[in-house]
């Protein structure tokens, strides 16, 4: 029996995931980006590990990582802002506060998922991180360069299909679930094709 590749197996569970949530658990557009954002901040922590494990095996580059984390926490903020400006255009009437609380204190099975999901997140993406880079001896081959890029890129395409949603909103009111429909999409293209 083949071994199944963990990449696909997350894969799977980050599409699955949001689309139940819209279609099943009555989940909003932003309820959805918030998950999103927990999986970002724990992807730009897992980035910084990344960064300095290739530094202490080399020995070089905490110049470029430096600068290059700096560069990422600043286009972070940005696309955090980016997304919650979208957000505002695609319905003015949301109230962050309101919607971060429910998110936090959402119970499935009589638990709030916040306290839930928030350490499974980062537990996963640690574990991730410990499969696909430390295990495998990555850090031994890849450079500040070939870590940090990609990284930002994703960031960049965010902030850049946030502007589209903000000047689509202007002109047509499109359904939350093709939003969060093309979310999945986009964001699984972008993991298979350049998410090496």
């Amino acid at each position: 029996m083949r071994k199944l590749n963990p990449k696909y197996v997350q894969l799977v569970a980050d599409a699955v995931i949001p689309l139940a949530g819209i279609l099943f658990w009555d989940w909003g557009l932003y309820f959805i980006l918030l998950f999103y954002f927990l999986d970002m901040i724990a992807s730009e922590v897992i980035t910084h590990l990344k960064s300095k494990k290739t530094i202490e095996f080399s020995g070089i580059g905490q110049k470029l990582r430096t600068s290059y984390g700096f560069q990422s926490a600043i286009f972070l903020s940005i696309t955090l802002l980016a997304v919650h400006a979208a957000m505002y255009f695609i319905d003015p009437a949301i109230n962050f506060k309101t919607e971060i609380f429910a998110f936090w204190t959402y119970e499935e099975l009589g638990i709030q998922q916040g306290y839930v999901f928030t350490p499974l997140v980062a537990f996963g993406a640690y574990q991730q991180y410990k499969m696909s880079f430390f295990m495998i001896g990555q850090f031994q081959k890849v450079t500040q360069n070939e870590i940090w890029n990609p990284h930002i890129k994703a960031y960049l395409v965010i902030i850049g299909a946030a502007g589209i949603a903000i000047g689509l909103a202007q002109v047509v009111d499109i359904p939350e679930m093709v939003y969060v429909l093309l979310i999945v999409v986009a964001s699984t293209t972008y993991q298979l094709l350049f998410n090496k």
